[in-house]
């Protein structure tokens, strides 16, 4: 499929050059690191990669990063508002990639987006005209109330960076089953209290969380 100076294939197979985030797979979105499921490669012309497209191709691999933002959010099937891949991939129509000022700012991000008041927020401002779904566009997203990273110290970041090691591997139930989730409970204390330095209280069981 024709994107721009690339070609999108199906699949990653080792040693892909432009691997990138296209699709929504939704039983591998369960986790907070997704595996790229497609990559790119540079489209010929009359047999010929024309210096243009070379050029094209290198400006958009450049954007790449790690962090990716879920567009169409699926409610009653759906895990994730934002997720990192493991190295810096092309984020495509389902999962756009997200560029922040500072790479270390992308874990407290993608806790934030994934965090119980983080996915409230990101359905409180989606396009809910579809049942279960709540889509969204690139030019909206900026529009999002998140939380402003910029704000938080290096050492919040550090700290963000170490929760997020630490829930990596945890499977996330769908959004509909968020008061069953305890991969999401323990998000949600991490995010709060050992990153924002809220108090405990918070995230008792049977408290405000």
């Amino acid at each position: 499929m024709p994107q721009g100076p690339f070609e999108v294939i199906a699949g990653l197979p080792d040693g892909a050059a432009y691997p990138c985030l296209w699709n929504h797979q939704t039983a591998d979105e369960r986790r907070l690191t997704v595996q790229p499921d497609s990559h790119c490669r540079v489209r010929d012309v009359d047999g010929q990669t024309p210096d243009d497209l070379r050029d094209r191709a290198q400006a958009r691999w450049e954007t790449a990063r790690r962090l990716h933002y879920n567009l169409d959010l699926q409610f009653n099937s759906q895990s994730l508002v934002a997720c990192m891949t493991e190295h810096p991939s092309i984020g495509g129509r389902a999962w756009p990639t997200v560029i922040l000022a500072d790479d270390l700012h992308e874990f407290a991000f993608a806790l934030w987006s994934n965090s119980t008041p983080g996915f409230l927020c990101r359905w409180w401002m989606s396009n809910k005209t579809q049942a279960g779904r709540g889509a969204s566009t690139v030019t909206s997203v900026p529009g999002f109330s998140t939380l402003y990273v910029r704000r938080l110290s290096t050492n919040q970041h550090q700290a963000a960076r170490e929760a997020f090691d630490a829930l990596a591997q945890e499977r996330f139930l769908p959004f509909d089953q968020i008061n069953e989730d305890t991969a999401r409970a323990e998000l949600d204390r991490r995010l709060l209290v050992d990153v924002l330095g809220l108090s405990p209280d918070l995230c008792v069981a049977g408290g405000p969380m």
